[in-house]
Formats: C-alpha cells, sequence, structure tokens
C-alpha cells in the first residue's frame, strides 16, 4: 500500500511540475518569410499638447520701466492693489474675437475681483505674415504709445504676436502668460489663483 501512495505522490508531483512549466524544453523562435517588403513603421506616440508653446511660466514683478513707467491704466490698479488680466491683441485679426469671447465669460462670473486691461496693437504696430512686429510711424509724440511699445518689447514682456495675456496678482507679480487663444478653463484656474 505504501508503494502505490509513494507512486501516486510522484505522479502527481511530475504533472504538477509539467503543468507550471517546468519542463526543460524550450520553444522555437518563429520567422516570418522574407517578402521583400519592408517592415511597417513603429507607431507614432502622441505627445499632450502644448497650450502656450515657448511660453515659460514665471512668477515675477510686472516689469515696470523706470523711464517710461507703465500706462496709466495699468500703474493705477498695480497700485491699488488690483488683480487684472492683460491682453494685447490685434482688432485686425480674426482669433480676436474668439478671445474676446473667451475673457468676457470668465470675467462675467468674477467681475470685481479681476479687471481687464487691452491695448489693442494694431494701432501702435504693424504686423507682417510670420507674425514680425513693426512700430508704425508717427507714433512719437504719443507717450500711452510709447509706453506700450517698451511693455512689449523683449526686455519686458516680449510680446512677439496677438493675442497675447498676462495675469498679475494683487502683489504686483506675473503669475501666467499666454500666446494665442487660451481656452475658458486654463483662463478660469488662472483668475482663480489670483482671486482666491
Amino acid at each position: 500500500m505504501r508503494r502505490i501512495v509513494a507512486v501516486l505522490v510522484v505522479a502527481l508531483l511530475a504533472l504538477t511540475l509539467v503543468a507550471c512549466g517546468g519542463g526543460a524544453s524550450e520553444e522555437e523562435p518563429v520567422t516570418t518569410p522574407d517578402t521583400g517588403e519592408a517592415a511597417p513603421p513603429p507607431p507614432v506616440e502622441e505627445e499632450a499638447p502644448d497650450l502656450s508653446p515657448l511660453e515659460e511660466q514665471v512668477y515675477e514683478p510686472f516689469p515696470v520701466d523706470s523711464e517710461l513707467g507703465v500706462p496709466t491704466a495699468i500703474q493705477s490698479r498695480l497700485e491699488a492693489g488690483q488683480p487684472m488680466i492683460i491682453v494685447f491683441y490685434d482688432d485686425s485679426q480674426k482669433t480676436t474675437d474668439d478671445q474676446e469671447q473667451i475673457i468676457r465669460s470668465v470675467t462675467e462670473t468674477y467681475r470685481g475681483l479681476i479687471d481687464v486691461v487691452s491695448f489693442n496693437l494694431g494701432s501702435y504696430v504693424t504686423q507682417d505674415s510670420a507674425g514680425a512686429m513693426t512700430v508704425q510711424a508717427g507714433l512719437s509724440d504719443d507717450e500711452t504709445a510709447k509706453q506700450v511699445l517698451r511693455l512689449i518689447d523683449a526686455d519686458h514682456l516680449d510680446v512677439r504676436f496677438t493675442p497675447f495675456m498676462v495675469i498679475v496678482d494683487d502683489q504686483g507679480y506675473v503669475t501666467w502668460r499666454y500666446r494665442g487663444i487660451s481656452d475658458d478653463k486654463s483662463l478660469e484656474r488662472e483668475v482663480l489663483r489670483v482671486t482666491e
């Protein structure tokens, strides 16, 4: 009887070992016949879209020019500690109405908590098809034009094309910059950040 039980135990162990892959046999690699055609390219991995390309988000004081200052619409809000969205646009562009509608829908919800200050750069500069801006002639006497042009240069806000938005908090710090048309969710998130 002991021999029968011992044989059964050995048989069960052998079956368990084979069923669990304990066999020493290796599978032969599968080879595909050469058809002379090139292999298909690997699938392209999609990256998440960058909603504001090339725009580094930094927390820095709003750039105030020591010689010319800033336009009074901005200076009065900086002195009062009022958060604001500063929008640079060109009313000759088709995107202006779309961006204006997005800003209006967000700021209606937060009326009184944040101000919108906008500048039509189309009245100060011209923009070519590549997006390069050049100053219009005859603006040397306009103080606001001088201040806006100094504000959009590379040493200050570096506005290269429109629409361009900057959000400034109640301490006078730039908390968000955006080139192009923003979506309402991102804009609302940034408005909440500076008003709460």
